[in-house]
């Protein structure tokens, strides 16, 4: 019962398996890694200074950009990158000025 089990490898040569599918996903995974990572250090340094340091929200979104820009400058992040840091800007911006506006109203 033992041999049968391990006697049959068919043609296998050790370092001739198609990995190209393995090494996709695995860059998938760190591009996936890097921009969350990247992310909650942008979110955290956002609330930090808007919230824990009571600096505003307007300074705590220039942080969320520097943070940003300078993450997508080192890691070489590309165009989508850059692309969802000005729409989420932009939203953290009107959303701001939403609220400051409500603010003044009330």
């Amino acid at each position: 019962m033992g041999a049968a089990h391990g006697s049959d490898h068919g043609s296998f040569e050790h370092g001739h398996m198609d990995i190209t599918s393995h090494k996709s996903m695995f860059d998938g995974f760190l591009k996936v890694t890097e921009w969350s990572c990247v992310t909650f250090a942008m979110l955290l340094g956002l609330i930090v200074f808007a919230f824990a340091m009571g600096l505003g929200w307007w300074t705590g979104l220039i942080v969320w950009v520097v943070i940003g820009a300078l993450a997508g400058f080192l890691m070489g992040l590309g165009g989508a990158w850059w692309a969802t840091l000005i729409g989420s800007t932009v939203l953290l911006a009107v959303g701001g000025a939403v609220t400051m506006a409500i603010q003044a109203i009330t």
